[in-house]
């Protein structure tokens, strides 16, 4: 009976949302081979409650660690620790996605916040103009 349950529509997923903001971020990771620091920035495709999509010029490996500065206004809003979890070498569009490692609620707070007044902000200076009553 368990199994019927779950399969229904009384099971409910957990609802990960993600806002499509594209925001400036600044990334860094030390390079595996050389031992340097990488520093590059790029701008992010969707800002979500514990991850990022980000397009970077130079794509960091997955499984590394990478220190994420989400910038607005030439300054940083918030800075986490994240993992590469997956990246898209398309060379038109290089993306990383990444998952927060610290700062969970801060980062849920003040990212998802940043991300939403991006939209706001965005959806305003190309829209509200065109809209007739």
């Amino acid at each position: 009976m368990s199994q019927v349950e779950y399969a229904t529509s009384s099971y409910k997923t957990p609802m990960h949302h993600r806002i499509l903001a594209n925001m400036p971020v600044q990334a860094s990771w030390v390079d595996s081979v050389s031992g340097e620091t990488v520093t590059i920035e790029g701008m992010t495709e969707n800002v979500g409650e514990s991850s990022t999509l980000v397009n970077l010029e130079t794509l960091p490996p997955v499984g590394s660690e990478v220190r994420l500065k989400l910038m607005e206004e030439d300054k940083a809003i918030i800075e986490v620790s994240t993992q590469v979890i997956r990246v898209e070498r398309d060379p038109s569009k290089p993306l990383a996605a990444l998952t927060v490692l610290d700062n969970f609620k801060k980062w849920k707070n003040t990212a998802m916040t940043a991300a939403q007044a991006w939209v706001t902000r965005h959806w305003q200076l190309n829209y509200e103009e065109e809209w007739v009553n």
